[in-house]
């Protein structure tokens, strides 16, 4: 298959797999936070900060953000809903990349052998660092939500609310 009918065919595969992501409620991405431990969260961003060195490079990554889409570059709010819908919101991107991905084996059955690992290493340098900006990014939001909530419980017993 020719290099021009195979990028039409992978970005038409990244064009259907982003719209069936942003067609989802993000309700589907909500994860319950019960099992959250901070130090195991503090750890792993430790991790994406000092092997990954992710604090170099990630906003180097341009973001798309569609027409009402909702933009992951900074936070706009402590909110709780806000910051947990932000949170639903990189579980849909981490979504979408890992499902670009998927055009992979199907390229094995189009092109030859290195072809397919030429495209699939394009792919690949493409989504996965999205990817792991997205975990990265999860692990610090979870930690705020955390804090917000804990600060929040803090108020309300001094306050003499214990329910």
């Amino acid at each position: 298959m020719n290099f021009l009918l195979n990028v039409l065919v992978i970005l038409l595969w990244h064009y259907i797999s982003f719209k069936i992501v942003t067609r989802l409620s993000y309700e589907l991405f909500y994860e319950e936070e019960k099992d959250c431990d901070p130090k195991k969260l503090l750890k792993l961003e430790k991790f994406y900060e000092k092997v990954l060195k992710i604090k170099i490079w990630k906003d180097r990554i341009p973001q798309y953000v569609s027409k009402g889409g909702f933009s992951k570059r900074k936070i706009k709010s402590l909110d709780l809903n806000y910051l947990n819908r932000f949170v639903c919101e990189t579980y849909r991107a981490e979504t979408d990349h890992f499902m670009c991905c998927l055009i992979m084996p199907f390229l094995f059955f189009l092109n030859s052998l290195k072809s397919s690992i030429f495209l699939s290493i394009l792919i690949m340098l493409g989504n996965i660092p999205c990817i792991l900006i997205q975990r990265y990014n999860r692990c610090r939001l979870r930690r705020l939500i955390m804090k917000i909530q804990d600060r929040n419980e803090r108020k309300m017993c001094a306050k003499g609310n214990y329910d």
